[in-house]
C-alpha cells in the first residue's frame, strides 16, 4: 500500500508543494556494468550511408580503397573496411566530401552504464533526464566541497536531530548555524536535506534512492529557520563562510524578489574566490528577477518537467542561465503512478528522525541538479577551474529547449551530466562541436566569420552553410549572396570520434536595406473646400536607414464620412498627399491605412511600417492581432523595436492602458543591465523611446518594460 500526504513549505519566499511517500515495496534494480566509458572506436573501419539517389557506388569504395563488411539486410548503412595505409580520420573526410554520402562516421564502441542499485531509483526520472548515468562513469565528484546554503541538512545525530540513512555514507565537513549561532547546522524544516539528497545522497548503496555527485563532500551551512525564513545578513554570511572554508560550489534554492547589496557584495567575494555559486531562479512564474540568482556572479536555474516544458511555477526572463528538472506535482506523466516531483530522502518536521522518501517540486529543486553537475565538472578537472569556465562547460553542453539557443524560459538549456563532464579536457574524448558566426543576420551580400568553440581538441573540422558552400578550415569566412535563412554545420573530429552542432534558420540575409522600404508616418487632417469637406493624408515613406525614398507609388483606402481608394507618387521629400472626396455634413472622421507600395527594384516590407492606419484623432496602431485605436488603449503592450537589427539607433514603442510608473531597461545575454531608457510617471497612450546603442557591440540584447504589476520583454539585434 502507497501512502500519500501533502505538505506545503515556504522557503525563503520560494513557494514549494511536496507530496511524502512511504514505500513498502522491495524495489530491486539490475545493477549494469560500471566499466569505464570511452569515445573508442574501431580503428580499421567506418559506417556510411548513401543518398538515395547514389550511383556507382562500388567504384566510390574501389577509388578509396574501402571494402565491405557484411551487415544484416534491414541496415541502411554501409560496414566498410578501411586500406591499412588510411586512417579513420583520412577516411571519413574523403567520404564525407562525396556529395552522394548522407553521413559517414566511426564505428563507436560503447559501453554499459552504471544503474544504481538503489531500490526507489527507478522512481527518479529527474537523474536520467540530465543524462547522468554515463557521467557516473567519468566523473561522481570525488574531492569537491559543496555549501548547501539552506535550513540545515540531516546529517548527525544531535539531540532530537538525526542523521538520514541515506546520507550516512556521506562526507560532511564542519559547517555553522548561523539562525542560533552555533556549530550544528541541522535541518529543522526538512527542505535543506532533500536538496542535500539530491546533490549527494548516497548512491549505489542498496538503500533508498540516488544523487548527482554522489561522491562529492557537503558543508552544511543554515541561514534558513524552521518556518523556511532567513534574514539577509546570515545569508550573506553563510556564503562568505563556505567561500573561507574551501567549498568549491555552493547551491542556494532560496531567494526572494528584492536585491540586497550586503548579498551581492557576498557573491561577489565568492565568486572571486573560485566559488560556482548556483542558484534557485524562484517560484512566482513571473520574469520578475529573483535574488540571489539575478546576479551575474550566480547561475539561475530555472524548472522543467518530465515532457522538458516549463512548469507554471517557474519563473522566467533575462536572469535565466540553465534549466534543470524540478517537477511538477499537478501532473503523473511518466504514469509511474506518482505525480511527478524530485525524489530524495527527508523527514517531516518536528519528527526529525523518521524517515521518509518524499517528493517535492518547485526551482529548489532544479538547482541542485545544476550544483551536482558542477561539482563533477570540477572534479574531473582536477579541482581547477574557474567559475566562468564551469558556467562555459554548463551552458555550452546544455539540451536546447524551446527557441533556438538562449531564451528566457530555458535559459541556454537543460543541463546534460554526460556532456558537461566530458567536455572537460581533451584526452580520450572526442570532441563536442560548438560555433559561433558573426553577424548572424544581414542584408546581402553578407560576410560571416565563423568560430569554432569546439571543445576536446578537435584536429579537423567540416562545415556547410546552408547555400551549398562547405569548408575545411577551422574558423572560416563565408559570403551569402542570396537572401534567405539557412541553417549552419559543423562536424568536429579529431582521434577520439566526431561531434555535430547544426544551428537550425542560424543566419539570415535580407535585401539590401538602401532597397527596403516602409511607411514612417501618415498624418490625416480635415480640409474644407468651399461648403463641403473631404479627408487628407501626407503620408511618408523611407528606407531601413530612415532615409526618403522618392518615386515610389502608395496605394491607400480612406473610411469615414465617405470611402474610397487613392494612388499616387512620392515627391523627393518622401511624401505623398492623398485625399478622399469632399462631401457635404461629414459624419464621423477620416482614416486612412496604406494598403500597398510599389517601386522598381524595391521591397514593400509591411511589418516594418511605424504605422500603417491614421484618422483624424491619430495614429491606430496593431500589435500582433490586437488593434489599438484611438483614445486610451484597452492593453498594456510593448512593441517589437524598429529597425530591426539596427545600426546603432533603433526606436522602442509601448502602450500602457493607465497612468503609471513606467521603467524601460536593456540588457545584455549575461543578464547585465546596459541602459535605463524611461524611469519615471508616464501617461496613458502609445510612447516612442529612441535607443542609441553606439557604445555597445553587436549581439543580442533583450529589453524589458515593467508598468505597475505589469511586466514584458523583447529580444533585439544590434549589427555593427
Amino acid at each position: 500500500m502507497r501512502n500519500r500526504r501533502l505538505l506545503v513549505l515556504m522557503t525563503g519566499l520560494v513557494f514549494l508543494l511536496c507530496a511524502g511517500l512511504a514505500f513498502s515495496a522491495d524495489f530491486k534494480v539490475k545493477q549494469r556494468s560500471g566499466e569505464q566509458l570511452q569515445s573508442e572506436y574501431a580503428n580499421n573501419e567506418i559506417l556510411v550511408k548513401f543518398k538515395p539517389t547514389a550511383k556507382n557506388i562500388p567504384s566510390i569504395h574501389a577509388t578509396l580503397g574501402a571494402t565491405e563488411i557484411p551487415v544484416s539486410m534491414n541496415a541502411d548503412f554501409q560496414r566498410l573496411r578501411i586500406p591499412p595505409t588510411s586512417t579513420v580520420e583520412e577516411m571519413l573526410a574523403a567520404y564525407r566530401a562525396n556529395p552522394d554520402v548522407e553521413y559517414a562516421e566511426p564505428n563507436y564502441i560503447y559501453h554499459a552504464f552504471l544503474v544504481p542499485n538503489d531500490p526507489y531509483y527507478s522512481y527518479q526520472w529527474h537523474m536520467p533526464s540530465i543524462n547522468v548515468e554515463p557521467a557516473w562513469d567519468l566523473s561522481t565528484g570525488a574531492g569537491v566541497l559543496v555549501g548547501v546554503i539552506d535550513t540545515g541538512v540531516g546529517y548527525e545525530n544531535y539531540g532530537v536531530y538525526g542523521l538520514a540513512p541515506d546520507l550516512a555514507g556521506a562526507t560532511f565537513v564542519a559547517g555553522y548555524d548561523f539562525v542560533n549561532n552555533d556549530a550544528h547546522a541541522n535541518d529543522d524544516n526538512a527542505h535543506g536535506t532533500h536538496v542535500t539528497g539530491t546533490i549527494r545522497q548516497s548512491t549505489n548503496n542498496g538503500l533508498g534512492v540516488a544523487g548527482v555527485a554522489f561522491n562529492c563532500s557537503i558543508m552544511p551551512i543554515k541561514v534558513l529557520d524552521a518556518g523556511g525564513s532567513g534574514y539577509v545578513s546570515d545569508i550573506a554570511e553563510g556564503i562568505t563562510y563556505a567561500a573561507d572554508h574551501g567549498c568549491k560550489v555552493i547551491n542556494m534554492s532560496l531567494g526572494g524578489p528584492t536585491g540586497s547589496t550586503t548579498l551581492q557584495s557576498a557573491c561577489t567575494y565568492a565568486y572571486n574566490a573560485g566559488v560556482t555559486i548556483i542558484c534557485a531562479a524562484g517560484n512566482a512564474g513571473t520574469s520578475t528577477p529573483q535574488y540571489p540568482a539575478a546576479y551575474t556572479e550566480c547561475i539561475s536555474v530555472s524548472s522543467v518537467r518530465y515532457d522538458n516544458t516549463r512548469p507554471s511555477y517557474s519563473c522566467y526572463g533575462s536572469t535565466i542561465d540553465i534549466c534543470a528538472p524540478g517537477g511538477d506535482l499537478t501532473v503523473d506523466q511518466n504514469g509511474d503512478g506518482y505525480n511527478d516531483g524530485v525524489l530524495q530522502q527527508t523527514f517531516e518536521a518536528p519528527n526529525y528522525t523518521t524517515w521518509s522518501y518524499w517528493f517535492y517540486d518547485g526551482t529548489s529543486m532544479a538547482s541542485p541538479h545544476v550544483a551536482g553537475v558542477a561539482a563533477m565538472v570540477i572534479a574531473k578537472a582536477g579541482g581547477t577551474l574557474t567559475p566562468a569556465q564551469v558556467r562555459n562547460y554548463l551552458q555550452s553542453t546544455a539540451t536546447d529547449l524551446g527557441t533556438s539557443g538562449w531564451d528566457q524560459y530555458y535559459g541556454y538549456g537543460k543541463v546534460n551530466a554526460y556532456q558537461a563532464v566530458l567536455a572537460v579536457g581533451g584526452g580520450g574524448s572526442a570532441p563536442v562541436a560548438a560555433f559561433t558566426g558573426t553577424p548572424t543576420s544581414g542584408t546581402v551580400p553578407l560576410t560571416v566569420q565563423f568560430t569554432d568553440q569546439s571543445t576536446n581538441s578537435p584536429t579537423s573540422w567540416a562545415w556547410t552553410f546552408g547555400d551549398g558552400g562547405t569548408s575545411t578550415a577551422q574558423n572560416p569566412s563565408h559570403q551569402y549572396t542570396a537572401t534567405g535563412t539557412y541553417t549552419v554545420s559543423l562536424t568536429a573530429t579529431n582521434s577520439y570520434g566526431s561531434d555535430v552542432e547544426t544551428k537550425t534558420g542560424y543566419i539570415t540575409v535580407n535585401a539590401a536595406s538602401q532597397y527596403v522600404m516602409h511607411v514612417h508616418d501618415i498624418v490625416v487632417t480635415r480640409v474644407r473646400s468651399g461648403s463641403k469637406y473631404l479627408g487628407r493624408a501626407v503620408i511618408t515613406i523611407r528606407d531601413a536607414n530612415g532615409n526618403a525614398v522618392p518615386s515610389a507609388r502608395v496605394y491607400a483606402t480612406y473610411t469615414g464620412p465617405n470611402t474610397g481608394t487613392r494612388n499616387a507618387l512620392t515627391t523627393t521629400s518622401g511624401t505623398v498627399t492623398l485625399s478622399s472626396t469632399s462631401i457635404r455634413n461629414p459624419v464621423g472622421e477620416w482614416c486612412f491605412q496604406v494598403t500597398n507600395v510599389t517601386k522598381s527594384g524595391w521591397t514593400y516590407n509591411a511589418a516594418a511600417n511605424v504605422v500603417t492606419k491614421s484618422c483624424e484623432s491619430g495614429d491606430v496602431f496593431k500589435e500582433g492581432e490586437i488593434e489599438l485605436a484611438e483614445g486610451a488603449p484597452q492593453e498594456f503592450a510593448l512593441h517589437q523595436n524598429f529597425p530591426n537589427p539596427f545600426n546603432p539607433r533603433t526606436t522602442i514603442s509601448f502602450t500602457i492602458p493607465t497612468e503609471s510608473h513606467v521603467t524601460l531597461e536593456v540588457f545584455n545575454v549575461a543578464g547585465e543591465k546596459v541602459a535605463t531608457l524611461v524611469d519615471g510617471t508616464r501617461t496613458a497612450g502609445l510612447h516612442l523611446v529612441p535607443f542609441d546603442a553606439t557604445g555597445l557591440s553587436t549581439g543580442i540584447y533583450v529589453y524589458r518594460l515593467t508598468a505597475g504589476d505589469m511586466r514584458e520583454t523583447r529580444k533585439m539585434i544590434l549589427l555593427k
